[in-house]
């Protein structure tokens, strides 16, 4: 099965906490994938120097009218579990393999918060993007081609939140764990 990264997937270094194998960056091959858009209104619990904040990351939304890209990585039934962990308040979904622009012989697999207490609305107290997801994302630039980049770049203009400087932690162990140390830590614990 294939799965479609368009958060923090896009970073070899942050997909790398999610799999026991060692990913390259042809593993994470550039996609367009039509009928989505990439929204800033998931919200996770995190702290932020000891405060619990409505975190906001990226979402996917359908959108008929557009297209978004990302990465696809072809994962095994057990990475898909473990992924699982990692994205914890997100829906996984399927995508059919016809809206990549690319040919595919499976559908996609995706995460996407559906959950309506999950989904940050503008003018919502207490919610804010952390810089350093941002940072996760524009340090993966580096790795793909200018077209990607632009295109990436656009969800990257005209924040619905407050961008929150510091370093943050995800309130859910496990969660953070594979966030920030990834899944060698967890096997551990």
């Amino acid at each position: 099965m294939y799965l479609f990264g368009y958060g923090s997937l896009i970073n070899l270094l942050s997909a790398q906490k999610s799999f026991k194998r060692v990913l390259k960056q042809e593993d994470l091959l550039p996609v367009n994938i039509n009928g989505f858009e990439k929204v800033w209104n998931s919200i996770e619990n995190i702290q932020f120097d000891g405060l619990d904040v409505n975190g906001v990351f990226l979402n996917l939304q359908k959108n008929s009218n557009t297209s978004t890209n990302g990465v696809i990585i072809k994962i095994t039934d057990e990475e898909l579990e473990l992924l699982k962990l990692r994205e914890k308040n997100y829906t996984c979904i399927t995508i059919k393999a016809s809206n990549a622009n690319i040919e595919l012989d499976e559908d996609i697999i995706a995460f996407m918060t559906t959950k309506e207490d999950k989904i940050a609305k503008k003018g919502d107290e207490n919610c804010f993007i952390p810089a350093k997801y941002i940072d996760i994302l524009t340090n993966a630039f580096p790795s793909y081609n200018e077209e990607f980049k632009t295109k990436y770049s656009s969800c990257l203009e005209n924040y619905p939140f407050e961008v929150k400087q510091g370093t943050y932690t995800f309130s859910d162990p496990v969660q953070n764990k594979f966030a920030k140390q990834g899944v060698d830590s967890v096997k551990s614990k």
